[in-house]
């Protein structure tokens, strides 16, 4: 009777020691004890401070946990990553970075799952080391540093340290100022988001001047060639071109010493004279045009007339041996044959007689 009494009691604390064992289990076994997971392997140049059971987010969500780390192939670390497989699966060009998580370095895994197009990355699929970045560590970084550079280094951090401290109030109001600029600049990134097109076709267009530039490389580097000829030739000839120089500066002093004074003012008088000078013969070639045609209808007459003048004059008195005055009177020639003959006025013979007319 009593044992029947007690069997409600003993199924409770039946069930209540299940729950209880079941949550231990729970808690033991890890978030996937009794469920499926999916496994990527990620290759890091350096295990950078990770450690099993750290987590591995995608867009800042937990995802899974960092199974196990150990050597990779090659160099670096491999680390085990366990996903739930709602998030499953990444792709085949999916990247793994290594983050810290607060200041006393503890790090956790971030994944990007990367395109569909590559596909998807099959159950204990690898992330390439290509495709991992670890961060770098601020002590490899002072490691690089000699000991100079070190001390120096610690005094700008010291300086600086001295020179913010109690402005953090000026600090604080400076923030506005740094909210407008990163406004400014937001605004330029977007003008120049919206040229987009014409900056591709500037640097469309640069290559194709680079591209031009390589083509004729060997033109140029010849006519740079013959410049450095060219100029090497100047440079012997340095002495003789100065002695050049010199002689030009004595021609322009002698021409200077020769416009000076004097005959600087007769050159200005010529000079201003000049015009009027171009007048005159403008005159006198308008005025010749008409003159000179009836000279030449004239000419035979005129001849005559200097040919008789001619003959006036040949008179030489043999005492005095002055010119006189000769007068030849005007007879036939067949009564005076002795007379001279005037080629202009008559018909000579080759001894220089008049013809006898028929």
């Amino acid at each position: 009777m009593r044992g029947k009494k007690n069997l409600p009691v003993f199924i409770g604390y039946a069930l209540i020691s299940l729950v209880v064992f079941g949550y231990l289990a729970t808690q033991m076994g890890g978030e996937f004890f009794m469920q499926s997971a999916y496994h990527v392997k990620a290759v890091f140049a350096t295990g950078a401070q990770l450690v099993s059971n750290d987590d591995v987010t995608i867009s800042g969500l937990r995802v899974g946990k960092v199974e196990s780390l150990g050597p990779a192939d090659g160099g670096g670390a491999a680390a085990t990553l366990l996903l739930h497989t709602q998030y499953a699966p990444l792709f085949k060009d999916a990247r793994a970075v290594i983050k810290a998580k607060n200041l006393l370095g503890e790090t956790y895994v971030e994944l990007n799952r990367g395109a569909s197009a590559s596909g998807p990355m099959p159950d204990g699929g690898s992330i390439g080391r290509a495709n991992t970045l670890t961060p770098v560590e601020i002590d490899r970084i002072l490691d690089t540093l000699d000991q100079s550079t070190r001390d120096r280094l610690v005094l700008v951090i010291n300086t600086l340290g001295q020179a913010v401290a109690g402005n953090g109030s000026a600090m604080n109001a400076s923030a506005g100022d740094l909210r407008q600029l990163a406004q400014a600049l937001q605004k330029i990134a977007l003008t120049v988001a919206s040229s987009s097109t014409q900056l591709d076709s500037l640097i469309s267009g640069l290559t194709k001047v680079m591209q031009t530039l390589a083509a004729w490389h060997a033109e140029f580097r010849a006519m740079i060639t013959d410049w450095d000829r060219l100029m090497k030739a100047l440079a012997a000839r340095e002495a003789a071109l100065q002695g050049t120089f010199q002689h030009n500066d004595q021609v322009m002093a002698i021409f200077a010493q020769a416009l000076s004074g004097p005959a600087a003012t007769d050159l200005h008088q010529a000079i201003a004279e000049g015009p009027g000078a171009l007048d005159h013969s403008d005159h006198y070639l308008t005025d010749g045009q008409q003159v000179f045609p009836r000279l030449a209808q004239n000419s035979d007459s005129i001849a005559a007339l200097f040919y008789e003048l001619a003959s006036v004059m040949s008179g030489i008195d043999p005492k005095t041996g002055q010119h006189m005055w000769r007068v030849t009177p005007v007879v036939d020639a067949k009564a005076d044959a002795s007379v001279p003959c005037n080629p202009y006025l008559q018909t000579c013979d080759v001894l220089g007689r008049p013809k006898a007319t028929p």
